[in-house]
């Protein structure tokens, strides 16, 4: 579904190195109507925001080969990873996310959580906050 037509709701980007929760997003994402990619590298993170342009991109903070704060220092040399905010998706306690946010110049956190609602809502918030 193109940006334009009437029905998009927005592309999202999953990046996180557990299919559990990869597999989780992509349902809960899809059956609210967005167009989902997931990633469990966040190596091919410029390959894949490059290709597709996502709206959104959610980052778990803990991956095994770059840390979700890592990936964003990498993100400051390429312009067009800069067009889509990049949120930090993770179950870490919201005292140390709102620290990465601040130290590693993410838009922000959303928890992980099993409320699929508060999820959801969380992500529609950010979509409207982006495009104005």
């Amino acid at each position: 579904m193109e940006r334009q037509s009437p029905g998009y709701k927005g592309k999202i980007l999953v990046i996180d190195d557990s299919e559990t929760a990869l597999s989780i997003a992509r349902r809960t994402l899809e059956a609210a109507g967005y167009t989902v990619l997931t990633s469990n590298s966040a190596l091919r993170l410029p390959a894949i925001v490059h290709a597709e342009k996502p709206d959104l991109i959610l980052l778990d903070v803990e991956m095994p080969a770059l840390r979700g704060d890592q990936v964003l220092e990498l993100t400051k040399l390429f312009d067009f990873l800069q067009k889509s905010p990049i949120v930090l998706h993770s179950s870490k306690p919201e005292e140390e996310l709102k620290e990465l946010v601040g130290r590693s110049g993410a838009s922000g956190y959303i928890k992980k959580t099993s409320n699929s609602i508060n999820f959801i809502s969380q992500v529609e918030e950010w979509l409207k906050s982006t495009r104005g």
